[in-house]
């Protein structure tokens, strides 16, 4: 069968091809399935129904499959379902969104099939069936439509052998995916960066996350988090390098460092078969001396430290994490120690915050910086469907509960919270990530410019004109 792939990037930022599209696309091809992308990273979002209707007349797919994340599900509603309901095509969709709300996107009659949670074995089930006329319905972890309404399965036993899948196709993307990269942020003369995944289903429960949902999910389908082999792992990589010179790679993982003995594995056999830069992400409580001194042997050169907030009674009352501040300052210590940059992420504006948690988090950020964090990314928060923190925001009436679209989170929250309301929420973002740079001295500028509006649009003036002049590692 003849399969179509669409990434409806609304976002357009193009940070490194969509992992699980690439390995959707391995599988039917490595089952004899013809594949093709319609990706919309690098095209005009207000000409989509025509790019669509293009794409389907030059390619005549048998079907077409969707992959949604929360703020992506307007634009396939609006934009692309009706084109495709015209098509007569069957059409099958799976990702985040339909995962967490799968009730509410099969209400759309173009929407023929729904795959919940990881879909490379349902997805191949499904393409058998339709090749050989044989009734779709029952298909573990796929809902289909049917005259008689829609037969709803259960999600698949997960697969606890990653190492049976087939390496992840990258020539269904633009090669302009390898190229365009926050990562090169960190380091010149980069040519081509790849993304890979060393492991699936993050063993946290962060309620900003939906892998809570997908923990309760899963409940008794195996083991929800699993490893690929050291071996596995390394001739994933040594295929892209050798076919798409890649010289930067980045693991995806939502944490790299669990385990001593498989780093201790890992960060042997990268450096003697490897042997490129490599960056990843981990909590602050995971970094110890040791670890980092091997990854920092094997050539890591960017570790992300997930911090979130920098109220450490925030953190372990509301997000699930119990680590300390002076956890976090050696982790920084420790990783700077080892010459590896630091990368900081940050979120503001999440449910039950108040001014004093976002003062605390501006302390922590100007205290890393002063210990060698290199950047930092603050971002506002957007609750998406399926994580606890969605759940609190429509109950407690902090969001409307069919906020679907997704703001730009640098420059706007669907949040209003107690004694914060939105406009402060925007205004404070982009004071927090400005002077989280300055010395403290500065907090009384801030403080004009949080509480008077014409000092506030000057500062947006002249923060304008200070990134022509002097590119800003701010994100």
């Amino acid at each position: 069968m003849r399969v179509l792939l669409v990434y409806p990037n609304i976002e357009q930022n193009a940070a490194l091809p969509q992992v699980g599209l690439s390995q959707l696309s391995a599988c039917l091809k490595a089952a004899g399935h013809a594949v093709d992308l319609l990706d919309y990273t690098y095209l005009d979002l207000a000409r989509a129904p025509d790019s669509l209707t293009k794409k389907m007349a030059a390619f005549q797919p048998g079907l077409v499959g969707v992959s949604i994340r929360s703020f992506e599900w307007d634009f396939v509603r609006s934009s692309l379902l009706p084109v495709l309901a015209r098509s007569g095509l069957p059409v099958v969709v799976g990702g985040p969104h339909p995962t967490a709300a799968p009730d509410d996107v099969m209400e759309e009659e173009a929407v023929s099939f729904l795959i919940r949670g990881e879909g490379e074995e349902a997805l191949l089930e499904l393409v058998a069936a339709l090749e050989t006329d044989c009734d779709p319905a029952g298909i573990a972890g796929a809902w289909a439509r049917a005259p008689g309404g829609i037969s709803k399965s259960d999600v698949r036993v997960l697969n606890q052998d990653l190492d049976s899948l087939p390496l992840p196709d990258w020539d269904i993307w633009d090669r302009r995916h390898f190229i365009d990269s926050h990562s090169k942020i960190f380091v010149d003369g980069v040519r081509h960066i790849g993304a890979f995944e060393s492991s699936r289903g993050c063993p946290y429960a962060c309620p900003y996350c939906i892998s809570p949902m997908l923990h309760n999910l899963y409940k008794g389908k195996g083991k929800y988090h699993r490893e690929k082999s050291v071996e596995r792992i390394i001739t994933e990589v040594v295929d892209k390098k050798d076919r798409f010179g890649l010289d930067y790679v980045n693991f995806i993982d939502e944490t790299f460092l669990l385990r001593d003995s498989r780093v201790e594995d890992f960060c042997r056999r990268w450096k003697e078969e490897v042997n490129l830069p490599f960056r990843f992400t981990t909590r602050p409580e995971t970094v110890t001396e040791e670890r980092i001194r091997k990854v920092a042997a094997a050539g890591a050169h960017v570790i992300g430290l997930g911090i979130e907030s920098g109220d450490p009674a925030y953190r372990r009352e509301h997000l699930n994490r119990g680590y300390s501040q002076e956890q976090v300052r050696a982790a920084v210590r420790i990783i700077k120690d080892n010459d590896i940059k630091v990368f900081g992420f940050f979120v503001m504006g999440m449910p039950y915050e108040t001014r004093d948690t976002v003062e605390r988090t501006l302390e922590l950020i100007q205290e890393l910086r002063k210990l060698g964090m290199d950047h930092y990314m603050l971002t506002l928060c957007y609750p998406f469907r399926g994580t606890p923190f969605y759940d609190v925001a429509v109950r407690e009436g902090l969001m409307a509960a069919d906020r679907t679209a997704m703001p730009n989170v640098w420059e706007d929250t669907p949040l209003s919270l107690p004694g914060l309301p939105r406009e402060q929420l925007v205004r404070l973002r982009g004071l927090v990530s400005y002077f989280g740079h300055k010395n403290p001295r500065w907090r009384p500028l801030m403080g004009v410019c949080e509480h008077s509006t014409p000092a506030y649009f000057a500062w947006k003036l002249f923060r304008k004109a200070e990134r022509k002049v002097r590119p800003s590692d701010i994100l």
